[in-house]
């Protein structure tokens, strides 16, 4: 069965950088379903929401089609920031995955707001701001649902990547 990895972070926090490393150091049987690429193609903006009911059957969608490889690691590349919802959302995928791996990205705040000013669409700041004060780290409820959990400190990637 196919390996599930869910990323929880604020925006900027390296949450795609991180997919396409495993992604290019895996080499094939590597899936990234990502909410700002699927928002970018059906609303021409990552930052557009109006369509985001669509977006997230998409998001949910990808994931169960690229589930079905049993050689596969599917990567959930979204925010993911509070605890109930990134349980509730990822639950229903338990029997397809033979596991499911939360990495969360626990970065430095200076570091996640010079990161996003460089991304192709940043977020506004008090938008970020906001993200960044509502953000729930891995708590127990996590502990109990993942079958594993990976914490990203600042230049840690490779490391994480590794143990995956």
């Amino acid at each position: 069965m196919a390996k599930l990895i869910v990323l929880s972070g604020v925006p900027g926090s390296g949450k795609s950088f991180f997919s396409q490393r495993f992604k290019e150091k895996r080499n094939g049987h590597v899936y990234i379903v990502s909410s700002d690429e699927i928002r970018d193609k059906v609303a021409g903006n990552q930052q557009d929401l109006s369509q985001d009911k669509l977006v997230w059957k998409l998001f949910y969608g990808l994931t169960r089609v690229y589930g079905m490889d049993e050689e596969g690691t599917v990567i959930l590349d979204a925010t993911n920031s509070i605890c109930r919802y990134r349980v509730s959302i990822v639950e229903p995928f338990r029997k397809l995955f033979s596991e499911i791996d939360l990495v969360a990205f626990d970065i430095d705040k200076d570091i996640v707001r010079y990161q996003n000013k460089n991304r192709p669409f940043a977020v506004p700041d008090d938008v970020l701001e906001m993200l960044i004060e509502k953000y729930e780290g891995p708590n127990e409820i996590d502990c109990r649902f993942f079958d594993n959990i990976h914490i990203i400190k600042d230049h840690e990637i490779d490391k994480i990547i590794d143990l995956l």
